[in-house]
């Protein structure tokens, strides 16, 4: 037993290192700004008064972190960075099969957002978004941003919270 349990691990192991050395790779990145929010600043976060919140938008942000383990983001403004940003998540996409959701084109962004799925078709485990700009100039990549959420995030929740912000800008 104990000589399977170790060679699960040593199976497992490349796997899960594989996704960490991923960020990892970008924390230490140069040219790459980040923010990383973990569990226990949400746990922080779910002790403030939902009551206190309005019953729009900010209380949907509200539900939807309460479930949460991470969140990160990645940017930069440098072209060269921006590219290997984008070859890292391709790689990234593939080996650990994300599904594409949706892809977005709006002027001189697009935007293409990849979930893991779990057995309820309502839950994710992982959501990743990449994000590029484009000079219009040089029709080349201008910034990136890697978006990474992780937890048991209700996809039903993220389209609520989708639609509330649109609503919100198509008044302005």
């Amino acid at each position: 037993m104990k000589k399977t349990a170790i060679l699960i691990a040593f199976i497992l192991a490349p796997i899960v290192t594989n996704a960490q050395s991923f960020f990892d790779t970008l924390e230490d990145m140069d040219g790459v700004d980040m923010v990383v929010v973990n569990k226990d600043a949400f746990e922080l976060l779910s002790k403030f008064s939902p009551e206190k919140l309005e019953a729009s938008k900010e209380m949907n942000v509200f539900n939807m972190i309460n479930d949460l383990n991470e969140f990160r983001m990645f940017s930069t403004d440098d072209i060269s960075v921006a590219k290997k940003l984008e070859a890292m998540t391709n790689t990234v996409i593939e080996e650990k099969k994300l599904t594409q959701l949706m892809r977005i084109k709006e002027d001189d962004s697009r935007i293409k957002i990849y979930v893991k799925t779990t057995e309820n078709k309502d839950y994710v485990s992982e959501v990743l978004m990449f994000i590029k700009g484009l000079d219009k100039r040089t029709k080349g990549i201008s910034e990136s941003m890697i978006v990474s959420l992780t937890g048991n995030i209700d996809v039903n929740k993220m389209s609520d919270l989708a639609d509330a912000f649109r609503k919100e800008d198509k008044k302005k």
